[in-house]
């Protein structure tokens, strides 16, 4: 997410289509922002445009000279992970973007199935920080001489998972339908990278939060 950039393609003239092909292939989030913008333009209530913008957030204005994680949209859930590193007003704030941002509401207003599309949103920003943050931090897996033991991925992410369940769920910044329906979609995200091994999950949850995710 943050190599190099690369040389940008020339869009001018660009078709819908073509300008979206280039969105979908291009890796370089800048190009991909460019391509994105200006199909925009030309379908501004295309929500497959709209929904792209959203998930790519402010990815593309990433440095190459500076680490930081917030330009990517999925790291929101930062803030229930490790809301210890963030003042209590940029937890708050990272709480609520995730559900006033002003693209998802676009997106919402566009959708035919307001429910089902906050539900996919949440559930691929959920695949995204499991993946990017959670399951590539090594603090999470145990060391023997250096080496990382990864017997049971499930076992050991287990834990953080559960840091993230447990806060989404006592958030003050989410009410009640908000904080449930973010909880499940990152229990799903649990369940995909876990292979659908939860018991070491479920087991730290214990009944009453489990029963929340049902």
């Amino acid at each position: 997410m943050f190599s190099r950039k690369s040389k940008a393609p020339q869009l001018e003239g660009k078709s819908l289509e073509e300008l979206l092909f280039l969105a979908e292939t291009q890796t370089d989030p800048v190009v991909r922002h460019t391509a994105l913008t200006r199909a925009e333009m030309l379908a501004p209530d295309n929500l497959d445009i709209q929904r792209a913008l959203l998930l790519l957030g402010r990815l593309h204005e990433r440095s190459p000279r500076a680490m930081d994680f917030s330009v990517i949209k999925s790291y929101l859930l930062h803030a229930f992970e490790h809301p210890e590193e963030h003042p209590p007003q940029e937890v708050r704030q990272m709480a609520r973007e995730l559900f006033d941002d002003r693209r998802l509401l676009r997106c919402l207003e566009l959708a035919p199935d307001r429910e089902a599309f906050l539900r996919s949103y949440l559930e691929e920003l959920s695949r995204e920080y499991m993946r990017v943050f959670v399951a590539a931090d090594n603090r999470h897996i145990p060391r023997v001489f250096g080496i990382s033991f990864k017997g049971s991925l499930a076992k050991y992410l287990a834990a953080p998972a559960k840091d993230i369940l447990s806060n989404i769920l006592s958030s003050p910044y989410l009410d009640e339908e908000e904080a449930r329906v973010l909880a499940r979609a990152f229990y799903r995200a649990f369940f995909e990278h876990a292979g659908g091994e939860t018991g070491e999950l479920d087991s730290k949850l214990g009944a009453q939060l489990r029963a929340l995710l049902r």
